[in-house]
């Protein structure tokens, strides 16, 4: 279970998926990256990639994004993620996308696109963070001033350092928090 750590919805509790096919944000560094983000929240329209649980997005309706569309392929995770929007009657304030973020790459008309901000907390050993930044379609994905928010770990991931500009984003904050790093871009 995961607390909500602001916002309407403070508080409340959120279930996770069993197992160790996701890994949650960690509370600190999810009011981190929303903190950091907070002006850029009220209206708007979310796009959560490997959305596990669906603590980013849901922290985001929190604080008072108007729409969040959530990526996810385990199915345990839809469940998980399906039943956190019943608890938090928000059913209508989102739409959760079966398939994986690799098929989604290649998909240019991407419903609901853009998006004011873009979550992403891949998997570190797939070395997602470069394939991302170089291969998603930013100027569909992302509007212009857009956020791109990706959590990665120096340690854990396969590479070693982000760009500081690829793909018309610009990095804009990083920030460790132990063996973590939140990097935002944002889009030119």
């Amino acid at each position: 279970m995961l607390r909500i750590t602001s916002g309407i919805f403070r508080g409340r509790m959120l279930r996770t998926p069993s197992g160790d096919r996701t890994r949650p944000t960690q509370a600190r560094l999810r009011q981190a990256l929303l903190n950091s983000i907070q002006a850029e929240l009220p209206g708007a329209r979310v796009l959560d990639l490997f959305a596990g649980s669906g603590a980013l997005g849901f922290e985001s309706l929190s604080r008072g994004a108007e729409q969040v569309t959530f990526v996810e392929s385990s199915r345990a995770a839809l469940t998980v993620m399906s039943e956190n929007a019943k608890a938090l009657k928000v059913e209508n304030q989102i739409t959760i996308l079966n398939q994986t973020v690799e098929s989604l790459l290649s998909d240019r008309n991407f419903p609901g696109a853009p998006f004011d901000i873009v979550f992403a907390d891949p998997p570190y050993e797939k070395a997602w963070e470069l394939k991302l930044l170089q291969d998603a379609p930013w100027e569909k994905w992302l509007s212009p001033q857009g956020l791109f928010c990706l959590e990665w770990g120096v340690q854990k991931s396969l590479v070693d350092e982000l760009p500081e500009s690829v793909s018309g984003l610009l990095k804009r904050r990083e920030k460790e928090y132990g063996d973590s790093v939140l990097t935002t871009y944002v889009r030119e």
